[in-house]
């Protein structure tokens, strides 16, 4: 099941296939109510954009943190190393 063929061969978007099927659904008549239906669903959108926003800068400070504890890690040895060295001079 592909998208539908317009006339000029192209084919038509699931968006705008979705907008022709709502458009022909007439269950509910009440203009108020879409309209409030149409402004939650906007707001849900700008919600999801947000919190995939926040998920990639969640990663990124996760990977920035991780990053930082393995060079401060790698300065710990290098100076427990020296300390060893030092120690045994003594």
């Amino acid at each position: 099941m592909g998208p539908k063929k317009a006339e000029g061969g192209k084919g038509v978007s699931q968006e705008e296939e979705a907008k022709k099927k709502a458009e022909a659904v007439d269950d509910i008549d009440d203009e108020e109510y879409k309209k409030t239906l149409r402004i939650e669903c906007r707001n849900l959108q700008k919600m999801i954009n947000n919190e995939t926003k926040m998920t990639g800068l969640f990663n990124d400070e996760r990977l920035r943190i991780n990053y930082f504890w393995l060079i401060s890690k790698k300065e710990l040895e290098d100076k427990q190393a020296e300390l060893r060295n030092k120690e045994r001079e003594l």
